[in-house]
């Protein structure tokens, strides 16, 4: 009985270990970035690619950012010649695709930044998924252009 519940003991995080390994492997996130903003804007936007290499289709339900006071997910839509920002509750990255969020698309909208961060700065953030898994994630603060971010001006 001791040396069952020894090999179970080791068992049991190897796992474990093996189970978040796969569920990150599963799901990737690349070129993170925020569009460097004027020191006194409240509101920044964040862009990235997410890949989902699993067979099922995957949601991102939320994102943590330390030096955010909230962070929402976003989707910039024209109608009649004007472009109009609309809330969403998830991100849905379809099984074997990846989900693009760029200028003009789907973005991530950071509230309320507790420093100025400028081009070149670095900062952490977390995505959480449906399933559990939660994605740390590195962004770097870049330039862009004024038509990059001209549709977050309403807030």
């Amino acid at each position: 009985m001791k040396l069952f519940t020894r090999r179970l003991t080791i068992l049991i995080p190897a796992i474990l270990i093996s189970h978040f390994a796969i569920a990150d492997d599963a799901l990737e996130i690349d070129d993170a970035w925020i569009a460097e903003a004027p020191p006194v804007s409240k509101v920044m936007a964040a862009y990235m690619e997410i890949e989902n290499e699993t067979q099922q289709d995957r949601k991102a339900v939320s994102m943590q950012c330390g030096e955010f006071e909230r962070a929402e997910f976003h989707r910039t839509v024209e109608k009649d010649g004007m472009a109009r920002m609309e809330h969403q509750q998830v991100l849905n990255i379809p099984a074997g695709s990846e989900l693009e969020l760029e200028p003009g698309g789907y973005h991530i909208m950071l509230f309320n930044p507790a420093r100025h961060l400028m081009a070149g700065d670095k900062t952490s953030c977390s995505m959480k998924f449906d399933d559990g898994t939660e994605i740390a994630i590195e962004l770097e603060i870049r330039k862009s252009s004024v038509e990059d971010h001209s549709h977050h001006h309403h807030h």
